[in-house]
Formats: C-alpha cells, sequence, structure tokens
C-alpha cells in the first residue's frame, strides 16, 4: 500500500506567499484608469497649444496693428506733400503731428488696437520729421452683447477690468517712412517739374511719393528749432556793404538757425564776384582750410534746403559747398529739393577753401549770380 505524503509546512507557507493572478474585472479597471490618465494628458496638452497660438496669434494682431498705423501716419504726411507738389510748393517740413496722428489712431482702431505714442524723427537735423514711430496697444475683449446689441464683440476701448470679459492684452511698434521726391523744379510756366515727370495732377504727385516700413529711427528726433551750429551771431553792419536783400537774407537765415555758424565774411573788393557787390556772405562751417565735423556738415545741408526751398521768396541766387553749385538764376533755373540733389559739379582747385569745402557761399540780389 503506497504511503501518501503530506506537504511540508516551509512548502505550504512558500506557496501561500505567491502572488495570485489579477482577474479579469481588475485587469478592466487598470485599463480604465490609464485611459482616462491619458486623456487628460492629451486634454492638457492641447489647452496648452490652444493658448501658446492664441498668444501668438494676438501678437501678431497686435503687430499688423502697429504696422498698418505707422504707414497710415506717413500716408497722411505723403498725401499732404503731394498736394503741396501740386499746388506748386516743395514740402518742408514734412511731419504734421495732428494729420499723421489722426490717420494713426483710425488704423490702430480698425486693426484692434489702440494708439499709445507717436513720434517722428528724419536724418537731416529733426527739421523734416519724414520717419515716423508709433507704438500700440491691442485690447481685444470679447464681451457679451447686451440686449439691445451695443456692445460690440471686438471693443478696443476696454482696459482689461471689465466683467464676462476674455480679455488679451498686448504691446508693439512699427516704423515707417516716406521718401520725398528727387530733384524737383519749377517750369516756366510754373508747373513742379520732377526727375520722373511733371507734376500736372494729383494723382501724379502722389505716384512720386513712396511710403514703406522701416527697421530703425532717423538719427535725430523731430524738433524744427533745433539745428547744431558754432554759436557765432554777426549783424548786417560787421559784414561791410552788404545789398538790402543779401542783409535781408542774413537776418532771416539769423532768426531761423541762429547761430549756426562759425564766422562769416560778407563785403570785399574781389572781382568778378558778388562780394564785390555787397551781394554775398560766406559762412564758415569749420576753421579754415579744414573739414567740418559730421555735426557741421548735417547742419549746412540742412540751411542749404531751406534757403533753396525758399529762394524765389528771399531772392537767393545761388549756393556753393563742398565742389557743388545750385545757380537759380540759370537759364533754366536749377532745381528745387534737396541737397545734393539738386546741385551740379563745380570746378575742383585742390583747396578745402577754394572748393568751398569749410564754408557755404550764399549769393542774394539782383542779376546773375557771378
Amino acid at each position: 500500500m503506497a504511503t501518501r505524503r503530506t506537504p511540508s509546512r516551509a512548502a505550504t507557507a512558500a506557496r501561500s506567499r505567491r502572488p495570485l493572478p489579477l482577474g479579469r474585472d481588475d485587469a478592466g479597471q487598470s485599463n480604465v484608469l490609464l485611459l482616462f490618465g491619458l486623456t487628460l494628458a492629451l486634454l492638457s496638452l492641447t489647452l496648452l497649444f490652444v493658448r501658446v497660438g492664441a498668444a501668438n496669434d494676438q501678437r501678431s494682431q497686435v503687430q499688423t496693428a502697429a504696422d498698418a498705423a505707422a504707414l497710415a501716419a506717413v500716408s497722411a504726411l505723403r498725401d499732404q506733400a503731394a498736394q503741396d507738389l501740386f499746388d506748386g510748393a516743395y514740402p518742408m517740413p514734412w511731419f504734421d503731428e495732428e494729420k499723421a496722428e489722426a490717420r494713426a489712431e483710425e488704423y490702430a482702431r480698425e486693426n484692434g488696437a489702440v494708439l499709445t505714442d507717436i513720434r517722428a524723427s528724419d536724418n537731416v537735423q529733426g527739421r523734416n520729421g519724414n520717419i515716423v514711430r508709433v507704438e500700440v496697444r491691442g485690447a481685444i475683449c470679447q464681451k457679451e452683447l447686451e440686449e439691445d446689441g451695443s456692445l460690440p464683440w471686438n471693443d478696443v476701448n476696454c482696459d482689461g477690468s471689465e466683467e464676462d470679459a476674455d480679455t488679451v492684452v498686448g504691446n508693439a511698434s512699427a516704423i515707417a517712412i516716406v521718401h520725398p521726391p528727387n530733384e524737383c523744379g519749377r517750369a516756366p510756366d510754373g508747373v513742379i517739374e520732377c526727375v520722373n515727370g511733371s507734376v500736372d495732377s494729383l494723382d501724379t504727385a502722389l505716384s512720386m511719393i513712396r511710403v514703406n516700413l522701416v527697421d530703425q529711427e532717423g538719427t535725430y528726433r523731430f524738433d524744427p528749432s533745433r539745428v547744431f551750429g558754432g554759436g557765432a551771431i554777426v549783424d548786417c553792419a560787421s559784414l561791410g556793404q552788404l545789398h538790402p536783400r543779401m542783409c535781408a537774407v542774413h537776418q532771416a537765415l539769423q532768426d531761423e538757425f541762429g547761430g549756426f555758424y562759425l564766422t562769416a565774411g560778407g563785403y570785399r573788393a574781389e572781382t568778378g564776384s558778388d562780394h564785390s557787390t555787397g551781394e554775398a556772405i560766406d559762412y564758415m562751417m569749420a576753421p579754415i582750410g579744414q573739414q567740418p565735423t559730421d555735426e557741421m556738415d548735417a547742419t549746412a545741408v540742412t540751411v542749404i534746403d531751406w534757403l533753396i526751398q525758399n529762394a524765389d521768396r528771399l531772392g537767393i541766387k545761388g549756393i556753393i559747398y563742398d565742389r557743388l553749385i545750385w545757380n537759380n538764376t540759370r537759364n533754366p533755373p536749377d532745381r528745387v529739393g534737396a541737397w545734393p540733389g539738386v546741385a551740379r559739379h563745380y570746378p575742383h582747385y585742390g583747396n578745402i577753401t577754394l572748393d568751398h569745402v569749410d564754408h557755404i557761399h550764399l549769393a542774394a540780389g539782383d542779376g546773375a549770380m557771378q
């Protein structure tokens, strides 16, 4: 008869410590929990992407509003300049804050933002103002419409404190420039002519003036009263026997620019020169025989531009500076426009003073320039 073997206590205890396999119900519960966790994670990522996308969209929209406002501001300046050209005048200065700001505000609002700042600059001593920078604040408040429909969905007047509003606020800036037309002058019939055609209509004038966005502001903030100079103030009596017209021009320059030069020389006995009739003044922009500094050269160009724009009114005969000449008594006269684009080459003598590098030679009075 076979003997029945009974398991030892140690073997029984070991078997009792083995993990029991999961049943079907337990496995299903684990899968549900895992699926639920993954769903929450995916939902969180989706919400994150939505928020990032919304923020990027908002930044893009605010920048678009800034670009539109900047272009609108310089377009307002372009429109006024074109009208001036068509009326027979060369625009100077270009910046008109009231017109530029009104147009910029309009286009900022149309693009879901509000204008917060506007300023002008240029590269000609701050007296032109043809480069405009704007700053805008985006404030898109999706409000619940009232029963009477008085609140628009896109209310840019909100400040973020409204109740029941999903508000996103951002800031952006943009810079734009309006380019003056090149080399313009008055034809015998009174019509303004530029290099690329006659200004025979307002549309033609508009087509000659370009606007576009740029990355940088001008070197100088717009300030029509600002000019860098040597500080000299010389009255007509100190310049010798000046022609009355030349004296009047000198006084007008003093009123407009103050002491923009280092020293000045007027009448002198010099055969064949306007100096001998008191119809010329030399304004020194550097010590004799030396090159002007960049600041003094920029001042010289600013002064010359103003003289050219006002030549007919003041009786300017001509200007010589930095180996270039502009003659208003030629037939036809040299063009009206920005220096040096409207000037012609002057004979070179190999001497800074004889070449008029260190000074502006200005002639005003009767007859032809000599």
